[in-house]
């Protein structure tokens, strides 16, 4: 039986045996579309089909660009939290050879003023209240009723970097194989072989940063997990409160009775009653007895750790911002004691305190002050002793890395760590550096720097000296306490760790070469020759922007903090200064922490850079020269983005708001409107190469109007997130980006994965719409840009992912190149074709008669038949 059709609808799981029965979707296309013929099925020709694979050659037509997406608030909400800046304890570690130090106070109060909303506050729960409207986006299965589509966007595949890691807050141990630790941004994640591999347990909320983890003594399926990244550092983004898991991680549920703990920093659980366990948060510090249902706050002010003494459970120590409080009766109301007083046998009233318990029931505390100060009580707190100081382990940022271990089994092994790691055997007396952060990568030699956790590995005793540490790079181990050095007895166990926090990306359009900037992690690079599993560290530090030169690969560039911008001229293997002119470069009060800049995508030896001025250079950063001047309230830049094939247009946007536009007839202009875009932090940036009226802008805020558009160049602008149910949440939108070939297709990068709209932001899909695990989501996406026809995201706690939305994927079973699916570098099957499709994509198959297996259709999208009568069989 034959059954011709002009174009049909195809949806889930439709299977076709006898006769292919395909479907549509009214998509605008802006390829060339042959006459309509007829799709049949008949019997098989000797022709093999061809497995469904992809190309990696890639084509050209987009070029990879980057526009960053770090922001600041308005004037007066930057000078609201400039006041509460001056109660923070400022400066970066020492600089590294060939690289920066990193800056986390800095890293945190950008982002934090990127959120901001119109009131400068960021609403409690916000996160989670953008997660329950994107949970209740409409998936329907009839594609009649169906309107959303997703940009084509089908599946994802990771990229890496597997083997840089990224900030690690926490460790727990089921036994001695299985491992959990909890990221800064990247969730949960698990190991089954004692840290030789990793996967996410589970995407409930990745986004938070997740704080401290832990297991029931009596019952391993039931977890717990905080969120929320203080450190008594109000320009810190918020968490939701506790999560507990009653199927060993599978799933969570966030404990209500905790949703307004804005930051979670520890938890502590009785070592041998399920039901009770502690919890040091910005609100207090908190107990519950019925196993986190309720709570009971037992200490008023801002906690961030606290200990149970497993030799004596009555005794429970705390630590603040600067202070230490001890329980001798199980923690019960009434019964704390400060410890810090400055008097005489006491702790002082200083900086943050982390403790812990040792052998023979000593305490310890590490101060963060005088650079890091060590004390000890060995009578239950009758008296503290201050053992070490000097060593500087925690430099000028004990506020933010911050951690001490103590042996169970020897009172005079103590292990603190900061920057670096320190190690005593004579009880606090001396310490000796047993890490050294810069030869972390590449030679792989050491830790990390900034420790946050550092905890034993179960059945640690004489014959086991495991020590684990969680830091900035993920989570490394000594095999062996007491004889670790700086370089030597380190095992890195980023292995398949995909927790890496990007601020920025870019790719060459041959899919040979991506750069990613990373929070504490310097610019790091990927090479297809090398995988996702061996990505090149060339220096330390935090990275930032990132740009390739499309004609010209070897040359490279990137940027560390406050616009210090390099070059590569060997394919990304080192970075040189690349400076000269550039007036803004390095100066904190000229620039944001990460500041953007583009390249020209008419000429990749233009690139331009925002400050406080606006920098250009016309020759691949041999020389820079200012373009605009500092304007009214000092704004820093946030966003560029220069037009495709525009002879010179560039548009910026600034951290209060402002939008300004640069064309060579008429000079800079701001063209924000009569007030129409919100006065916030400007995100990011995306004009239409097709016609450079039209451009988009996105704006910070876990609010509802974060995305706009233009159609005259400024004049006039629209909100572009949709209503009702297919409307954006509200939620943080970091980057946007328009397809290289339908215009109508956008995609926005956002604190919760990526949403794509095809009808330019009139309504607005999820993707991927299936699977829990694919793809960003759940993820803050930092930064989307092109590699060629594929899509990237870099997302900040996951990594980067590749997807490839084709508007129209061709199949021709008569041409025999190298395919891509492009119009001309077709397929061969449809198989292929359906393969490389995603939801909302038009497969156009050229007349002939195609060998193929039964076929199921089970994606949305339209499909026709070009040139005559098409006959599957």
């Amino acid at each position: 039986m034959q059954r011709g059709i002009k174009t049909t609808r195809w949806t889930a799981a439709i299977a076709l045996m006898a006769t292919v029965v395909l479907g549509c979707l009214s998509n605008h296309i802006s390829s060339p579309q042959p006459e309509i013929g007829v799709v049949t099925r008949q019997r098989p020709t000797s022709k093999a089909v061809a497995h469904a694979t992809e190309s990696t050659t890639q084509k050209r037509s987009q070029i990879s660009r980057t526009v960053p997406k770090l922001r600041r608030s308005p004037e007066v909400i930057r000078e609201k939290i400039a006041r509460k800046e001056a109660t923070l304890a400022r400066g970066d570690r020492e600089e590294s050879k060939g690289g920066p130090a990193s800056g986390p106070d800095e890293v945190m109060r950008q982002r934090r003023m990127a959120r901001l909303d119109d009131d400068g506050e960021i609403k409690p729960n916000a996160l989670m209240d953008a997660k329950a409207h994107s949970d209740l986006m409409p998936i329907l299965e009839v594609p009649d009723e169906d309107p959303l589509s997703d940009g084509g966007i089908w599946n994802w595949e990771w990229a890496g970097p597997g083997n840089i890691g990224g900030r690690v807050r926490t460790v727990c141990f089921r036994n001695a194989s299985v491992i959990f630790i909890g990221s800064a941004g990247g969730g949960i994640w698990r190991s089954v072989d004692a840290g030789a591999g990793w996967t996410p347990i589970n995407d409930f909320l990745p986004s938070l940063a997740v704080t401290s983890i832990i297991i029931d003594p009596n019952d391993i399926t039931r977890m717990y997990a905080a969120t929320g990244e203080g450190f008594g550092n109000p320009d810190a983004l918020p968490g939701a409160g506790v999560y507990r898991s009653n199927t060993g991680g599978a799933t969570w549920a966030q404990l209500p009775a905790t949703v307004n703990w804005t930051f979670t920093n520890r938890l502590a659980h009785h070592p041998t009653q399920s039901d009770i366990l502690f919890a040091a948060a910005d609100t207090g510090l908190w107990k519950s007895t019925d196993g986190g249902d309720n709570w009971t706050r037992l200490l008023t002010g801002t906690f961030l750790d606290v200990k149970i003494d497993p030799l004596n459970t009555n005794r429970v120590l705390a630590g603040t911002g600067s202070s230490v409080f001890l329980s001798t009766d199980d923690g019960d109301l009434g019964t704390w004691t400060l410890e810090s007083t400055g008097g005489s046998g006491k702790l002082p009233i200083a900086g943050r305190c982390e403790v812990a318990f040792g052998a023979n029931g000593n305490m310890w505390v590490s101060i963060s002050r005088n650079g890091g100060e060590v004390w000890r009580s060995t009578n239950a707190g009758g008296t503290w002793t201050r053992r070490h100081t000097g060593s500087q382990y925690l430099g000028t940022q004990g506020w933010y890395d911050n951690a001490i271990w103590a042996s169970p089994d020897d009172a005079n092994l103590v292990v603190v760590g900061g920057i670096d790691v320190w190690r005593s055997r004579d009880g606090g007396a001396t310490f000796t550096k047993i890490s050294a952060w810069r030869q972390y990568l590449p030679s792989g030699l050491s830790a990390h720097a900034d420790h946050h956790m550092i905890a034993a590995a179960p059945g640690y005793s004489s014959r086991n000296r495991r020590v684990y540490f969680c830091n900035d790079g993920g989570i490394q181990t000594a095999s062996n306490i007491y004889n670790v050095a700086e370089t030597s007895g380190w095992t890195n166990l980023a292995n398949n760790l995909g927790i890496t926090q990007f601020f920025g990306g870019a790719a060459h359009p041959s899919g040979d070469y991506m750069l990613g900037g990373a929070q504490d992690n310097s610019t790091v690079r990927y090479r297809a020759v090398d995988g996702e599993q061996a990505w090149h560290f060339p220096f330390t530090g935090d990275g930032g922007s990132c740009a390739i030169n499309p004609d010209d690969a070897a040359i490279q560039f990137a940027e560390w903090q406050n616009l210090n911008f390099v070059k590569s001229t060997d394919f990304g293997q080192s970075f040189f200064d690349a400076v000269s002119g550039l007036g803004d470069a390095g100066d904190r009060n000229n620039t944001l922490f990460i500041p953007p800049f583009s390249m020209d995508p008419n000429d990749s030896s233009t690139l331009v850079a925002g400050g406080t001025s606006i920098w250009r250079t016309t020759n691949s950063a041999e020389s820079w020269g200012s373009i605009r001047g500092v304007q009214s309230g000092r704004p820093n830049c946030s966003a560029i983005d220069i037009a495709e094939g525009s002879g010179g247009t560039i548009w910026v946007g600034y951290d209060n708001g402002r939008i300004s536009r640069f064309t060579q007839r008429g000079g800079w202009a701001n063209v924000d409107g009569n007030n129409d875009v919100p006065n916030r932090f400007v995100t990011d940036i995306a004009i239409n190469p097709s016609n450079h009226s039209e451009v988009y802008v996105t704006i910070g805020g876990y609010q509802t109007d974060t995305v706009w558009r233009t159609t005259d160049a400024g004049s006039t602008w629209s909100q572009r997130t949709g209503s009702g149910e297919h409307a954006l949440p509200a939620i943080q939108v970091n980057t946007i980006r328009i397809h290289p070939s339908n215009r109508n297709w956008i995609y926005v990068g956002t604190d919760l994965g990526v949403y794509a709209s095809e009808d330019k932001g009139a309504s607005w899909s999820r993707t991927p719409r299936r699977g829990d695990h694919e793809g960003p989501a759940n993820t803050e996406t930092a930064e989307l840009f092109w590699q060629g026809d594929t899509l990237v995201a870099a997302t900040h706690g996951r990594g980067m992912y590749r997807t490839r939305p084709l508007s129209v994927v061709y199949v021709d079973f008569f041409y025999d190149g190298e395919e891509e699916g492009t119009f001309t570098r077709p397929f061969d099957s449809v198989t292929e074709g359906i393969d490389a499709a995603g939801n909302g994509t038009t497969i156009s198959i050229k007349a002939a008669t195609y060998d193929e297996a039964p076929i199921t259709f089970f994606k949305r999208g339209r499909v026709i038949a070009t040139g005559g009568l098409v006959r599957i069989r």
